[in-house]
């Protein structure tokens, strides 16, 4: 990343001093980076597919779960032979139905080169996402997560996650007062929303 953790975090301090509890709270955080995915493409927006409106604890176990039918720490669009080993798969490891439809979906279009990783890696925020809402199982909240956390977007807020909702409406009411977040943070929004997810736990 051109900027470094350490000057957006202190961008994120000075910015949040109107706001004294946000800015204990990333005080109390520290500085958070965006963790580097050790998946592929297609495995970031299965696994992601997977996590869409269960707990973090249960997407966990359904992902170890799906890396031990495959017998690997680190599984790629390679692990799976073809369309009917991966609904096999899929089953086994207690995926729902439609989430195996839609990871399907996605990996025909990966083998048809319908989505790309070198090409959506060219394009803008706004590209990536109107390409990838083409397909079933995939919306605005599934976009954010690949911006920033496979693309390592740096200014995203995905105010459609329901815990951004929760902690930024919990801000609201503790800070008396209505605060645009986007205007404030911007242009590290990825980086104060990892912050958001972090003081989650303590001020929900």
């Amino acid at each position: 990343m051109k900027s470094s953790n350490k000057m957006i975090h202190n961008f994120l301090i000075e910015q949040s001093k109107r706001f004294p509890l946000i800015n204990n709270e990333i005080e109390k955080n520290g500085v958070l980076k965006i963790k580097k995915q050790n998946l592929d493409l297609f495995s970031f927006i299965a696994k992601t597919i997977i996590s869409q409106q269960i707990s973090d604890q249960i997407a966990q176990l359904l992902w170890k779960r799906l890396c031990a039918q495959l017998n690997t720490k680190i599984i790629s669009i390679e692990s799976f032979k073809n369309i009917n080993y991966l609904k096999n798969i899929l089953t086994k490891t207690k995926i729902s139905q439609p989430k195996i439809n839609y990871i399907s979906d996605v990996y025909i279009a990966f083998t048809r080169n319908e989505i790309m990783d070198y090409t959506l890696y060219n394009k803008n925020d706004d590209e990536i996402i109107s390409l990838l809402l083409n397909f079933r199982g995939i919306g605005p909240w599934t976009c954010n997560m690949l911006l920033i956390f496979y693309y390592e977007k740096l200014n995203i807020f995905p105010e459609n996650d329901l815990i951004i909702k929760k902690t930024r409406d919990k801000l609201n009411i503790l800070e008396k007062k209505k605060i645009n977040f986007r205007k404030t943070f911007s242009p590290f929004l990825s980086i104060f929303s990892l912050h958001l997810w972090k003081m989650s736990k303590r001020i929900l």
